[in-house]
């Protein structure tokens, strides 16, 4: 067997333990699966491939992340040139979001992947800071530092925070229109557009929004004691 082949065989392999794990995390969280249980759910005969591909259950969490975002990524960049130098905040919401959904309905596998995520976001022991910062988060970057630039109004600290919970919301949203488009009414499917418009408006809206005098209070509060 050649080096191609045999790179060729080892990246199915590994496609094939990534979308098992996906799948199984997703379902029963990441706790309750063990990567003997991925292994078999991979269908690989060599009992260790899972470890022997991955090491630690740590390492396979990050490559199924990196797995979906960097088709995430690519698109988002698409649409970040596409966009241009524009003055509203909701077009970048919509590059947030917009790709993560392509994603999700672009293969038959791909609505495993916001169930995973919305595990990962809520583990309570995964760095999410660690997470967000792959190497295909380049695109989130740059839209975290154009809603910098247009909202020279907002405090950094309220802008970090804000685009940290847009992103847990982004998440727990689209997992939670998932359960809805498979365990409610056949109504829902005819809303699913109505529901990711709806989401981007709530993005944009909480983004963009001034900052409260209470929450003014507590950010003065924050600066003094560090300082």
């Amino acid at each position: 067997m050649t080096a191609t082949k045999k790179n060729s065989a080892s990246e199915r392999t590994r496609q094939q333990i990534i979308l098992a794990a996906e799948q199984l995390f997703g379902q029963r969280g990441i706790d309750a699966v063990s990567l003997r249980q991925v292994n078999v759910a991979a269908k690989q005969k060599n009992s260790s491939a899972t470890h022997y591909h991955f090491g630690s259950k740590e390492t396979l969490v990050k490559a199924i992340y990196d797995y979906r975002m960097k088709p995430v990524n690519e698109r988002r960049h698409e649409m970040l040139e596409h966009i241009g130098a524009t003055g509203e905040v909701r077009p970048l919401a919509e590059a947030m979001i917009l790709p993560i959904v392509e994603e999700i309905e672009g293969s038959s596998d791909g609505r495993n992947y916001i169930q995973f995520l919305s595990q990962v976001v809520g583990h309570p022991s995964i760095d999410l800071a660690e997470i967000w910062s792959s190497e295909f988060g380049s695109a989130l970057n740059e839209t975290y530092q154009r809603l910098v630039e247009l909202l020279p109004y907002l405090p950094p600290k309220i802008i970090e925070q804000r685009f940290g919970l847009a992103q847990s919301q982004i998440i727990h949203s689209l997992s939670d229109r998932e359960r809805l488009m498979k365990n409610s009414s056949i109504e829902f499917g005819n809303n699913a557009a109505l529901y990711i418009s709806n989401l981007i408006d709530c993005v944009a809206g909480s983004l963009s929004a001034p900052v409260s005098e209470a929450t003014n209070k507590e950010l003065q509060d924050v600066q003094r004691n560090v300082s």
